[in-house]
């Protein structure tokens, strides 16, 4: 099965009904499913780095942008200016310069999720680049409605 990164649009209010636990995660529906790719593309984005609260970073947010556990999920959100940043970052990024960044060897050294022992170089690359589209289209999305965005892993 493995755990999956989940993305949802929400307003203001809706945020903050998460927040306060009248409103449970699983109850709204998933605007996207980035499937297991979440902790290679934010190993991307940021660099490698841990931390990094750069718009870029905040794009799959793993360490920035924490909100709390609510749902028995960890729980990141990004407000509408921070959802405007990241969109504007994302534009940049095409396939050379995720391929450039993309580092198969050392994320592999690193126990990257959901890397195991055998895969395709290529054929990994191809599956989180897929995702990655979905996510910069995403964040298009969201910024163009003004939403607050929220991540967790289920």
């Amino acid at each position: 099965m493995g755990m999956i990164g989940n993305y949802l649009t929400v307003n203001a209010e809706l945020l903050q009904s998460i927040k306060n636990e009248e409103t449970s995660l699983y109850e709204i529906e998933t605007k996207l499913d980035i499937d297991k790719t979440w902790q290679a593309l934010h190993y991307i984005l940021n660099g490698g780095q841990e931390g990094n609260d750069s718009p870029l970073g905040a794009a799959v947010p793993l360490t920035s942008h924490y909100i709390g556990n609510y749902s028995d999920a960890e729980v990141f959100a990004l407000e509408p200016d921070q959802v405007k940043r990241t969109a504007e970052a994302l534009e940049g990024i095409d396939e050379g310069w995720l391929r450039e960044h993309y580092t198969f060897r050392q994320m592999m050294e690193e126990g990257i999720y959901p890397l195991i022992e055998g895969d395709d170089e290529e054929g990994f690359f191809d599956y989180i680049y897929s995702h990655f589209q979905a996510v910069r289209e995403f964040y298009q999305q969201a910024s163009a409605s003004a939403s607050c965005v929220v991540f967790y892993i289920s």
